[in-house]
């Protein structure tokens, strides 16, 4: 139905309304015939108030609206980034800790409907501001590695708020850090090994008073063997938030890559998680956390045997024989839409993981993952 903004003519303290005034979600705000009795009852109808149709069709009740459809997983993970950014460069946010779970929801209710999708984003959603991009991403990580952890409820959502705000104490620094090519200088230096600390600080000035989040803040990069820092916990004095934590950023962090370092791919990064960090990481939790994630994560770009490229759209209990979907034939040739592959037949199981992009091979998740990647 058509609508626009009351115009301020049309309302007149001590006159009675001429049509019925509602809200951009049709509550009635003021029916005709009311009067308009103050100032600030006019303001609030110029801010919020919308005439309906024709002043005619106003007179009756406005028919009720259609459902909203609920966010497809993929839009809830996007909305997520730019309101995390818009939240953590707010100087004074008006309610930071309902801000953040609403955040937080958004990453838990994608998990929730389609996990490959979520995974995948990690891989294929590379836009926008980085570190934002990479909260989320360690959010999604921890929140389905906390699952199947069966971390209960309130722990698992403390580590997934911890994730998303692991770094707010060098918000200013992270994207600078990024684009670094030589040393960092002392004072930069100073600021990552003080950001830990720095974080729970503002998170406590923000209202966050759960000691698992902050804990996790703190902690995420203590190390088993002593070697992290802000203190050199070990062992078990780094709480399990924390060391999950430490497993989802580093493994985001190496499959982004840097201006210094070329991005590793999900089976290079997985196996360094496990073979080169055994002791400074955890051991049992990094078995859980890749998988988790699977040997080929969702969104990680192949070669199968047959030559053609594809990308893994699904995760099975056979950890190397995936679903995939082809991209190009044999022969290189592009398809025009995937095509899905099982990965238990010969020809299409998986002979190599590849660099999609290298390959000049862009991926539409909305072709691959359907309503659930509409943005």
């Amino acid at each position: 139905m058509p609508r626009r903004p009351i115009d301020a003519t049309e309302l007149i303290i001590g006159r009675p309304m001429r049509f019925n005034a509602y809200d951009a979600r049709g509550n009635l705000l003021l029916c005709l015939g009311q009067v308009i009795g103050s100032a600030a009852q006019r303001e609030m109808l110029l801010q919020h108030g919308l005439f309906y149709g024709s002043e005619e069709e106003c007179r009756g009740p406005l028919p009720p609206l259609l459902a909203v459809p609920a966010p497809s997983p993929l839009a809830r993970l996007l909305r997520a980034r730019r309101q995390l950014q818009a939240l953590l460069t707010d100087p004074a946010p008006a309610d930071f800790p309902t801000a953040l779970a609403g955040i937080a929801e958004h990453v838990r209710e994608a998990c929730r409907v389609n996990p490959d999708l979520a995974l995948a984003s990690i891989m294929l959603c590379t836009g926008g501001q980085h570190s934002c991009r990479h909260a989320v991403n360690v959010a999604i990580a921890c929140q389905l590695t906390g699952t199947a952890l069966a971390l209960d409820a309130a722990e698992l959502a403390a580590t997934v708020s911890a994730a998303l705000t692991m770094n707010i104490g060098m918000s200013d620094l992270h994207d600078e850090l990024l684009a670094c090519e030589g040393p960092l200088s002392d004072a930069q230096h100073a600021a990552v090994r003080a950001h830990c600390e720095d974080g729970v600080a503002r998170l406590r000035e923000l209202g966050i008073a759960c000691t698992t989040w902050l804990d996790a803040v703190r902690d995420h990069h203590e190390r088993a063997d002593g070697s992290g820092y802000p203190v050199g916990k070990r062992n078990e004095e780094v709480g399990r938030p924390a060391r999950l934590l430490a497993l989802a950023d580093i493994y985001c962090a190496r499959i982004s890559g840097r201006s210094y370092r070329s991005r590793l791919q999900p089976t290079q990064a997985l196996r360094w998680l496990f073979l080169n960090e055994g002791a400074a990481l955890d051991e049992n939790m990094a078995r859980v956390f890749i998988k988790t994630l699977g040997i080929y994560p969702p969104g990680a770009g192949v070669r199968l045997r047959n030559g053609s490229l594809a990308v893994v759209i699904q995760r099975r209990p056979a950890g190397h024989q995936p679903v995939v979907a082809s991209l190009t034939t044999h022969d290189g040739l592009r398809l025009r839409s995937p095509i899905r592959r099982p990965g238990d037949v010969e020809a299409h199981a998986i002979a190599e993981v590849v660099d999609l992009p290298a390959q000049g091979i862009e991926v539409s998740m909305e072709a691959l993952w359907g309503i659930d990647a509409e943005d």
